[in-house]
C-alpha cells in the first residue's frame, strides 16, 4: 500500500504551496456562508490531484497494469476543464457538459470496462451498444453532482469519502486488490485534503479538485463494476444536482439568479423563503430551521455514509453471486 501512503503524504505536504499560489495568483473565492466573508484560495484541487496523479504512477510502475494511467488521464482531463473554470469564473453551463464528455475517452479508447453490468432483479445484461453511450453520459452527470454539492467547508470532501470506503470494501469482498489500492489511493488524497478545507476552510477544492473527484469516483464505478452500488452512494449528490437543474428550469448558472437558497441569520444558515431560489439538498436540511455550518456539513456527511452504506448491502445481495 506504498501508493497509498504517497498519496496521503503528497497531497498533505503539497496543500500549503497550493494554498499560496492560489493567493498570489487571485485564484479565489469569498466564503460567503460566514459573516466577515473571507477571501479563500480555491486551488486545493491541485494538491488534491498531485498526490492522487502520483499515487496512481506509481501503482503503474509497480506493475498495476494500464488501469492507474487510463483513470489517471480521465481525471485530469476533467481537472483541466474546471482549472479553466477556476481561471475564467464560469464556463457557459451548456458547454461545460459537453467538455466532461472528454473524460470519457480514455476509458473507452482503452476498452477499460465490462459492457455487461449486473442489475438487482434482473441479473447480468449484455448492453455491448449501449453501455459506451452509458460511459459518456456519467462523467458529465456525476462530476457535475460532485460539483454542485461543494458549497460548504468540507462538503465536497466528507460527501465523496463513503464511496471510496464503500468501494473499498466492495473491492475486499471481492478479492479486487488492484481495484482497492486504486480506490484507497482517492481515498487516502481526500484525507489528507479535509484538515485545510474543514470548518473554518483555509482553501476550497475549486472546480478542479470537484471535477476531478467526480472522475475519479466514475472510474472507479466502471473499471470496478460497481455501477449500481455507485449511484446508489451518490444518490444525495445526484438528487441534489437534478433538484438544482428542475428548479432552475434546465441547465442554468445558478450565479443570474438574484434569489439564493440560503439566507444567514445570526451566523446561522436557513433555507431562503424565496420561492424562485434554487431547491439544493443543503436548503431542504436547512427548511424552517437555523443550522451552523458545521452541523449541516456533518449531515450531509451521515446522509452520504447512509446512502453508501445501502450501496454495499445492495452489492452484496444482489451483484456479487451474479458476477
Amino acid at each position: 500500500m506504498l501508493e497509498v501512503l504517497t498519496a496521503f503524504i503528497v497531497t498533505f505536504i503539497t496543500m500549503p504551496l497550493a494554498l499560496k499560489l492560489g493567493s498570489s495568483l487571485g485564484i479565489s473565492g469569498i466564503d460567503i456562508h460566514k459573516p466577515w466573508k473571507p477571501i479563500v484560495p480555491k486551488t486545493g484541487g491541485l494538491a488534491i490531484l498531485i498526490g492522487a496523479v502520483t499515487g496512481l504512477l506509481l501503482n503503474l510502475g509497480l506493475g498495476g497494469g494500464i488501469l492507474p494511467g487510463v483513470i489517471a488521464v480521465s481525471c485530469l482531463i476533467a481537472a483541466a476543464v474546471g482549472f479553466v473554470e477556476d481561471f475564467r469564473e464560469e464556463i457557459n453551463p451548456r458547454l461545460k457538459p459537453l467538455l466532461l464528455l472528454l473524460p470519457s475517452l480514455p476509458i473507452i479508447l482503452s476498452g477499460a470496462f465490462t459492457p455487461r453490468p449486473v442489475i438487482p432483479f434482473l441479473g447480468k445484461t449484455r448492453l455491448y451498444r449501449v453501455y459506451p453511450a452509458m460511459v459518456f453520459l456519467s462523467y458529465p452527470i456525476v462530476c457535475n453532482a460532485v460539483n454542485s454539492i461543494d458549497v460548504l467547508n468540507g462538503s465536497m470532501a466528507l460527501t465523496s469519502l463513503p464511496f471510496f470506503a464503500m468501494s473499498m470494501a466492495i473491492f475486499y469482498i471481492r478479492g479486487d486488490y488492484q481495484a482497492l489500492i486504486l480506490s484507497a489511493v482517492f481515498l487516502a488524497s481526500l484525507l489528507a485534503f479535509v484538515p485545510y478545507n474543514k470548518y473554518p476552510a483555509r482553501v476550497f477544492p475549486g472546480n478542479s479538485g470537484s471535477l476531478f473527484t467526480g472522475a475519479a469516483i466514475t472510474s472507479i464505478a466502471i473499471v470496478g463494476r460497481i455501477e449500481i452500488a455507485a449511484i446508489i452512494a451518490l444518490l444525495p449528490q445526484i438528487m441534489n444536482e437534478m433538484h438544482i437543474i428542475f428548479s432552475l428550469g434546465g441547465i442554468k448558472s445558478a450565479k443570474k439568479f438574484k434569489a439564493r437558497p440560503l439566507k444567514m441569520e445570526n451566523g446561522f444558515l436557513t433555507a431562503s423563503e424565496e420561492v424562485d431560489a434554487p431547491i439544493t439538498l443543503l436548503r431542504m436540511l436547512c427548511a424552517k430551521a437555523k443550522i451552523d455550518e458545521r452541523s449541516a456539513v456533518y449531515a450531509m456527511a451521515v446522509i452520504s455514509v447512509f446512502t453508501a452504506f445501502l450501496g454495499l448491502i445492495t452489492d452484496l445481495l444482489f451483484i456479487e453471486g451474479a458476477l
